[in-house]
């Protein structure tokens, strides 16, 4: 993510040149990023999760959205474009903004992990809707679950190798093998 400019910015602002833009850029306290570009294992991986979600989710109140759709975190003042999220609240078809999510994904690359591992796990955290934040590796096979616990603390499950994934808050699995299905990285 790059900085785009220097002055603040009001959310009201941001929203209404985020709808006249086609690149797609993150808010932040006052300041707008832009998002770069992700490579093809990044949409596959994204990709081979929502091929699997999709019919999991059907009946169910939830839909998983990918990277087109905001994610508002009214607390910390930010919308952020996630890689996937799992959305189960009623919301307008013809909105492309969302304030809560059960679950949020992003594919880690080299220049982004530190930071959504780091600050951006910060802020989703404030989310009261979010139960399992799960970031998925772009170069080796690990994806790493951050699942809400009982008084708001955050446990930890790694997954590697051809290990099965467990979303506890939709009752999902899906195993590494799948996931990373046509990426060419291997055990």
């Amino acid at each position: 993510m790059a900085l785009t400019q220097s002055d603040f910015v009001s959310p009201e602002q941001y929203l209404a040149e985020e709808e006249l833009r086609q690149e797609r850029h993150e808010y932040y306290d006052g300041l707008v990023y832009a998002m770069t570009g992700g490579t093809l294992t990044h949409n596959i991986l994204a990709m081979n999760l929502l091929v699997r979600l999709i019919p999991h989710l059907q009946g169910s109140p939830c839909r998983a959205f990918i990277n087109d759709v905001r994610l508002q975190i009214e607390s910390a003042d930010c919308y952020f474009y996630p890689d996937l999220l799992v959305h189960c609240a009623e919301t307008a078809k013809s909105s492309s903004t969302v304030n809560s999510a059960k679950v949020v994904v992003e594919v880690l690359s080299p220049s982004t992990g530190s930071y959504d591992l780091g600050k951006k796990f910060d802020i989703y955290r404030q989310l009261d809707s979010l139960q399992e934040y799960v970031l998925i590796d772009s170069e080796s096979r690990n994806v790493r679950v951050y699942r809400r616990a009982e008084y708001g603390d955050w446990v930890f499950h790694a997954y590697t190798n051809d290990e099965v994934v467990r979303l506890a808050s939709i009752d999902f699995i899906v195993s590494l093998t799948d996931l990373y299905d046509d990426t060419g990285i291997e055990e």
